[in-house]
């Protein structure tokens, strides 16, 4: 295929793919995109100042952190629905990480330290994206995606479970939070959790009835009316509270060597947790509404993220996955609706802070569960079970390592268990005897079509995998197999290696033995239809020349054939007796 020329235009839609959506911009999509990102915002500002708290930062530093991230992706990002900004995970990987190096430095060498993380998690994800790592993103199977959305919306639904029975949260692992709700329900704030499940029932019923109406944002309107007109603080239900609003901070971090070698290998993790979360979090959407994510991409969205991040005294960001669903079912359909709510999020930490000091933090926790119910995968694991259990079990075993385990862990886990059922499937692979169909070209498999015949004295053997290491014993066991269940003698074995795309060295020493062995007992050893690799690998490891250039045919057909006329030939000959390729040739 022939490449032309990209014009500057077209390089520089492909660096920067925000443009390219702006391009394109529909202005039927604006008012949905608009509400999204007014309901996003109202999400980001708690919960940037919860996952500041959790790393230590002051917290203003996580409603910035959540404005530049989602403004950076949205002009570097491929995604259209992937918002970026602060996440409980990555927040808990960076306060673990930065805990032995702060000392007692105090808040000042912490948020040197969180910003100094943000610019090597930057740097970290711009290495990948300029050695195309995006193939990390194939290994990443359709079971994988199903197990770690249902992990990811299962760890989403467990970190607000606190937050609706009006509880303290004190874990921040899912085990620990479903144990502290378990152990604490006694002393569960029933306004609480009525509030909580009256407003999960609006939102469901107004989804069902009213798809059109912005059901988070009415919620928190709603919610944080009724709380200042009723007093419903004083009651006991929990709200945001008064917020300190501050410019952000711009520079670069105190930079010592001792701390970038310490916090190098956190930079690593936390990269490639935030390249896979997003990754699949983005790859749910992109094939939900039919646009290509482009793998290699995401990672310099990650890294502009992460770098601007870094430069404003912020903290490590990634892909959100419960603002993002909820980004989703308000109908956005751009990255318009990150770059609203980061204004939006920005106006609001220096202007108004004090309009959502009233809104009850069970409506966030309402809006974040059922956003994240959406998210759950159950038909799709369903489908299959049953039509690959093996792969279902892998989802399955996905999730609960991403629950249990932590997302890095989870999904090393799967792709490790994913490749091993490869290897195991190519290991024994399916193969076929092969014979003839009266009225049918081609040569077809005698188990599949009982009219199939095969021809006396000829073995026509069909290898249907790559040639290597963990299948090598496996092919010569199976010629062992087929010569001596012969009903009569074998003159002839052909290998069809039309579906053998690759050979490796002990594949090729097993070809050898087997070749001698054949050879010893008097059975030509032919091959047909090898394609261009095999070919290559077969003439350079000398089995070309061992089996002979004239028994490496083109096609089955043309083996066939030539084993006819050698045994038509030695008839003439040698009647009755075994041919072998010495009396052939």
């Amino acid at each position: 295929m022939l490449r032309t020329k990209a014009t500057p235009g077209e390089v520089l839609r492909r660096v920067l793919p925000g443009l390219e959506q702006a391009r394109t911009y529909e202005r039927r999509w604006l008012r949905a995109d608009v509400l999204a990102a007014i309901t996003v915002a109202a999400m980001l500002i708690p919960q940037g100042l919860a996952y500041a708290q959790i790393v230590g930062v002051r917290p203003v530093a996580g409603l910035y952190a959540g404005a530049f991230a989602m403004l950076a992706y949205a002009l570097f990002g491929p995604s259209r629905h992937l918002l970026m900004g602060p996440e409980a995970g990555a927040a808990i990987l960076t306060a673990t990480a930065l805990a032995p190096v702060v000392g007692a430095g105090g808040p000042e060498r912490l948020a040197s330290l969180a910003a100094l993380l943000a610019l090597m998690v930057g740097g970290v994800s711009l290495l990948g994206g300029l050695c195309r790592a995006g193939a990390l993103a194939d290994f990443l199977s359709r079971p994988i995606l199903i197990g770690y959305i249902n992990g990811a919306a299962l760890i989403i639904i467990g970190s607000q479970l606190a937050r609706m029975f009006g509880l303290e949260r004190g874990s921040n692992e899912f085990a620990g939070q479903l144990q502290e709700v378990a152990a604490n329900v006694g002393h569960t704030h029933r306004p609480t959790l009525l509030l909580g499940l009256g407003i999960v029932a609006a939102l469901v019923a107004m989804r069902r009835f009213l798809p059109r109406w912005p059901a988070p944002l009415v919620m928190v309107a709603l919610t944080t009316l009724a709380a200042g007109s009723f007093q419903l603080e004083h009651g006991g239900v929990k709200v945001v509270g008064p917020i300190a609003a501050s410019a952000p901070a711009f520079g670069l971090p105190s930079l010592r060597f001792e701390d970038v070698r310490t916090l190098l290998p956190a930079a690593f993790s936390l990269a490639l947790v935030n390249y896979a979360s997003s990754v699949l979090t983005g790859r749910v959407y992109a094939d939900r509404f039919g646009y290509r994510l482009d793998t290699h991409q995401e990672f310099f969205g990650q890294a502009a993220a992460n770098l601007l991040t870094g430069l404003t005294q912020g903290f490590p960001v990634t892909g959100s996955a419960s603002r993002t669903a909820v980004n989703v079912s308000m109908k956005g359909r751009t990255q318009l609706v990150g770059v609203v709510a980061a204004a939006g999020v920005g106006v609001f930490t220096l202007f108004l802070t004090p309009l959502l000091s009233k809104l009850p933090l069970v409506t966030l926790g309402a809006i974040v569960i059922v956003a994240a119910v959406s998210l759950l995968e159950v038909e799709p694991l369903v489908w299959l079970w049953r039509v690959r259990p093996v792969e279902a079990v892998l989802a399955v075993v996905t999730t609960l390592g991403v629950l249990f385990l932590g997302i890095l862990l989870g999904i090393l886990i799967a792709v490790a268990l994913a490749l091993v059922d490869l290897i195991r499937r190519a290991a024994h692979p399916h193969d076929a005897v092969l014979g003839e169909r009266e009225g049918m070209p081609g040569w077809h498999d005698v188990e599949g079509h009982a009219d199939a015949e095969t021809i006396p004295g000829l073995v026509v053997y069909r290898f249907d995998a790559p040639l290597f290491f963990a299948n090598a014993r496996f092919l010569r066991e199976q010629v062992r197999h087929l010569v001596a269940a012969s009903r009569q003698p074998v003159r002839w074995f052909v290998l069809d290696a039309s579906s053998v795309f690759d050979l490796d060295v002990t594949a090729a020493d097993s070809l050898e033995e087997v070749c001698h062995e054949l050879t010893g007992e008097g059975i030509v050893f032919a091959v047909a239809q090898a394609r261009a690799p095999m070919r290559r690998m077969l003439k350079r490891s000398g089995l070309a020349a061992l089996i002979g250039q004239d028994l490496l045919f083109p096609t089955v057909g043309a083996a066939v054939r030539a084993y006819l006329e050698a045994r038509d030939g030695a008839r003439a000959t040698h009647d009755g007796e075994p041919l072998s390729s010495t009396q052939v040739h």
